[in-house]
């Protein structure tokens, strides 16, 4: 029998929809959760109807909102130089929906008039940075292999190793 936290997962499971919407207030306080992540953290301790009662009330008074909490995350993925497809993964991974996620990484990944790509200014710090080193060695190769795993896409991948070249040299 699996264990959670100190107690069997086969645990009987509250129905009380008061305690669900007080336990998801204390969750809140906490950190920010999407809907979805918030609902299936409430089921570990509470029925379904329980956690969805919880979950709406929430909604209903705005203390919680897939849109806000999209965006807030996107901009955090962004300034932490994810690129836009690792920031979408993590964002599905939180339960959010692609209308959210697009909305959310295009307002964190859209370049204004006087400020660069973030993508690319993201991908050029981490080949001028952590891979500086191969990049000194000729290494062109891995690096771009490392970036794209990353989820850079190659003509993002292709400028900033040489902008990155250009720090070098320069």
């Amino acid at each position: 029998m699996p264990w959670h936290r100190g107690r069997p997962a086969s645990a009987e499971r509250s129905d009380d929809g008061e305690k669900a919407y007080a336990r998801a207030l204390d969750k809140l306080a906490g950190r920010d959760y999407s809907s979805q992540e918030l609902y299936e953290r409430l089921c570990r301790q509470f029925t379904g109807p329980a956690a969805a009662e919880a979950i709406a009330r929430l909604l209903e008074l705005g203390l919680l909102d897939d849109e806000k909490y999209a965006a807030a995350r996107a901009q955090s993925l962004q300034r932490a130089g994810k690129s836009r497809r690792a920031a979408a993964f993590a964002l599905r991974g939180r339960g959010l929906n692609d209308g959210q996620i697009a909305q959310a990484l295009e307002a964190a990944y859209t370049a204004g008039e006087e400020e660069p790509d973030p993508e690319l200014a993201a991908a050029t710090a981490l080949a001028a940075g952590r891979y500086r080193a191969k990049l000194a060695a000729g290494r062109r190769d891995l690096v771009a292999a490392a970036l794209t795993r990353r989820g850079f896409p190659y003509p993002v991948v292709r400028a900033a190793l040489e902008a990155a070249q250009q720090q070098l040299e320069g």
